[in-house]
């Protein structure tokens, strides 16, 4: 299976090609080559630079050539960070769950008990 996965984001060097056989090369072709510090968040992120963050991401996205590929992609391999226009909750309200849910913004049930 092909790997795909996020460089440091703090790293100040340039960023490798971080592609490696995958099929139909689909992200070779992608707009975000060399950007994985707008798709993939830094520890403890905050809620605004996160809104931040993504809409650069969403930018480069919504002009994507192969945007259909990658949301496929990140849907079917439970897939963290931005991908094909789509954020984990963005996935996750589509009805394609992470493997592990972890900070995903999900909604409380609500209960009321009686005694």
């Amino acid at each position: 299976m092909s790997e795909i996965r996020p460089v440091d984001s703090n790293s100040e060097e340039t960023e490798p090609t971080i592609i490696h056989g995958t099929l139909n090369e689909w992200p070779l072709q992608a707009n975000c080559i060399g950007q994985a510090r707008f798709f993939f968040p830094k520890r403890a992120e905050r809620p605004e630079a996160r809104v931040r963050r993504e809409g650069k991401a969403h930018v480069l996205c919504e002009v994507c050539a192969v945007q259909k590929d990658c949301r496929t992609f990140a849907r079917n391999n439970h897939e963290y960070g931005y991908w094909g226009d789509e954020n984990e909750e963005s996935r996750h309200e589509a009805g394609y769950t992470l493997s592990s849910p972890i900070g995903l913004h999900i909604k409380p049930l609500n209960l009321v008990i009686e005694i």
